[in-house]
């Protein structure tokens, strides 16, 4: 394919429309605060915004700019085989167990006082935005699963991870540091090395499958699905998902399915 500008402007181009998206976004939600919304909605709508002038716009802008085939530099042009799609999704379902058990070994980290506070307020932010009820799970996905599983892929595999595979480097060098950048930027310490971790998964899907659109559905899923934990009240503990044993067949399986999905690229030469 090829891209207009260098390499390093084509990422300055990327990072300075997310800058302007994010003072945007910043001015945007200063003037909600100054229209009569209740704390709820005033907050969906600016999540909402956030996740338009942020990620989608700026992903967009830039493919469209840099390239004249944008849907191909985003890889949204074409979609997964039926069989790669599901077997993307069934390693992601298996994978739950093993990244709960990750994600728990990092909360019990003896984190400074500080940190736990910065979580915990934006753990409450989350719930007030849920809200109580069928509509308000049903926003809740909307707003907090489906949106940022598009939004997000778009920028960070689309846009970001993509434009770092324009220039001769190792696919896994693109990958992680991008996916490093998707988990940096949630400002959330104690679940960075998780979040990179899911981040990467979904950088190698979206390669391996040669479609962004895996790694959207499997990115909504993960929200979706944490969207139902908070809204049920569920504890992993309380089901048996946190039980060594099914860590470890977890691990397994993750790691077996992983190996078939690359296998079956090598095979179509993605």
């Amino acid at each position: 394919m090829n891209l207009s500008l260098t390499f390093g402007r084509r990422l300055w181009l990327l990072v300075l429309l997310f800058v302007m998206g994010g003072v945007l976004a910043g001015a945007f939600e200063v003037l909600l605060n100054h229209l009569p919304i209740a704390g709820a909605a005033a907050m969906r709508i600016a999540m909402v915004v956030q996740q338009l002038l942020m990620f989608m716009l700026p992903a967009v802008i830039c493919s469209m700019m840099v390239t004249r085939r944008p849907a191909e530099l985003l890889q949204i042009k074409s979609s997964p085989s039926g069989k790669m799609f599901g077997l993307s999704l069934l390693t992601f379902l298996v994978s739950i167990p093993a990244m709960n058990f990750i994600v728990d070994a990092f909360e019990r980290l003896p984190w400074p006082a500080e940190i736990l506070e910065l979580e915990s307020v934006a753990q409450s932010a989350v719930e007030l935005m849920l809200g109580q009820g069928a509509v308000a799970a049903a926003l809740g996905v909307c707003i907090l699963a489906i949106m940022p599983g598009i939004c997000e892929e778009l920028f960070f595999r689309g846009a970001l991870q993509n434009l770092l595979r324009s220039r001769p480097m190792s696919v896994h060098y693109a990958i992680w540091i991008a996916a490093f950048v998707f988990s940096f930027i949630h400002f959330q310490p104690v679940g960075f090395v998780p979040r990179m971790l899911l981040g990467a998964g979904f950088g190698y899907l979206a390669v391996w499958t040669g479609s962004l659109w895996t790694a959207i559905a499997c990115h909504i899923l993960n929200n979706a699905l944490s969207v139902m934990i908070i809204l049920t009240g569920a504890n992993p503990d309380s089901v048996g998902l946190s039980s060594p044993v099914l860590v470890v067949i977890s691990l397994i399986l993750t790691v077996v399915g992983l190996r078939m999905i690359y296998s079956k690229s090598m095979s179509k030469g993605m």
